[in-house]
């Protein structure tokens, strides 16, 4: 029997269920510059399931901090020289899955890397800033993308990971934030070990140059860096989410791409992420609990007023032939699929020995699927900095 996929009705916006119009009750009016997007004649907004709701994290939000202003900024300069592609090498023996389907012939792979090599490329790397005019690179902020995952094992971490490794092969500078403070997997991924916590360096941010954040920060060999709270619970400061939009501005300014993992909710942090984000994507896999959720998320963030260009949905751990396939996910979200990324064998390989999808299965067309992936982290127009706007999210007071 097929699986059900909600679909939404036909010219009416999908109406979320009473838990979630009392979540979201509390959400006051944007400001006058600020509309919400209006939805295209004929758009089909997601349907929700009654028995499913989205539940917040526990709030760490402290009533009164809040952090400082930042400066409007102008756009980034003219992009500079395309960096050199990747070296592929032979193909591991042993796959088994769809081998056919998985396997396009190397002009496809090639192709697929210089577009992404293209699509970085229309802004240059962080080395190229010493020949921009002083207050236009101080202005210039990097890319901040949101990886959401609709539910567990749908391998966003992962995902992230490998996305922010494809980005530092193209000259790009990286870094990863892990939004997870007590199970955050970032730092096993990359195999690293946490040498201190994301409050800390919050605590710091505004007092460190670029040379002192970056050595508090772990660094891969591939060139990523990253940032997590795991193995310093005892450091949570209730003032973190208040300190977040600081530091995630601070990191911006010193990484050409920010890339946010962990986030499974709507949370205090979660929120500060989705509303500074430039691109999110949201994650999801082949079956009907996967799409119900992402359909709810979807919901959420027309909610709060996250213009529908900033999204981009991901399928993970794609097959062929699946009952769930890509038509039926973009019928039911009312969303075109932005990328896939196909199951690999190789992705337990390189979970368990803590290496990168890029090393382990480079001539793999998982690889391909991972260039089209950082390639969405590259918004069309660089995002300026912005001024904070103070708002209500979900009924509770905060300011950014």
């Amino acid at each position: 029997m097929t699986p059900r996929i909600p679909r939404a009705a036909a010219g009416h916006a999908a109406e979320l269920s009473d838990a979630e119009s009392t979540y979201v009750s509390g959400l006051s009016a944007r400001e006058p510059d600020e509309q919400q997007p209006v939805a295209p004649a004929g758009a089909r907004r997601p349907a929700f399931v009654q028995s499913e709701t989205v539940v917040p994290t526990v709030s760490y939000r402290h009533p009164t901090a809040s952090p400082g202003p930042t400066q409007p900024a102008q756009a980034r300069p003219a992009a500079g020289t395309p960096a050199a592609g990747t070296q592929d090498s032979a193909a591991p023996a042993g796959h088994q899955v769809n081998a056919a389907w998985y396997s396009p012939p190397q002009h496809e792979l090639s192709a697929a890397l210089a577009g992404l090599d293209a699509s970085v490329m229309r802004q240059p790397p962080r080395s190229q800033h010493h020949a921009v005019a002083p207050a236009a690179a101080a202005q210039w902020r990097g890319e901040l993308t949101v990886v959401f995952g609709c539910r567990g094992g749908a391998g966003a971490t992962t995902l992230a990971v490998n996305t922010a490794a494809a980005l530092t092969r193209t000259g790009r500078s990286v870094c990863v934030v892990d939004l997870d403070l007590q199970l955050g997997d970032v730092f096993t991924a990359l195999d690293l070990e946490p040498q201190t916590s994301l409050t800390s360096v919050a605590r710091e941010a505004h007092a460190l140059d670029g040379i002192s954040l970056r050595r508090r920060l772990g660094q891969h060999a591939s060139g990523v860096c990253a940032l997590t709270q795991v193995g310093h619970i005892d450091d949570l400061d209730p003032t973190l989410p208040a300190r977040l939009p600081a530091l995630l501005d601070i990191l911006r300014t010193h990484f050409d791409y920010v890339i946010v993992d962990g986030v499974r909710d709507f949370g205090d942090l979660a929120l500060v992420a989705i509303e500074a984000a430039s691109k999110i994507l949201v994650v999801v896999t082949q079956d009907v609990p996967a799409v119900r959720r992402a359909a709810r998320v979807l919901g959420l963030v027309h909610r709060l007023g996250i213009p529908e260009g900033r999204c981009a949905l991901v399928v993970n751990r794609a097959v062929r032939g699946a009952a769930v396939d890509q038509a039926a996910i973009t019928r039911a979200l009312a969303l075109p699929v932005s990328a896939a990324v196909r199951e690999d064998a190789r992705v337990a390989t390189a979970i368990d020995a803590g290496a990168l999808l890029l090393d382990v299965a480079r001539s793999r067309a998982i690889v391909s699927d991972l260039a089209k992936v950082a390639a969405l982290c590259s918004s069309s127009t660089p995002r300026a900095a912005e001024a904070p706007v103070r708002k209500r999210w979900f009924g509770k007071a905060g300011a950014r």
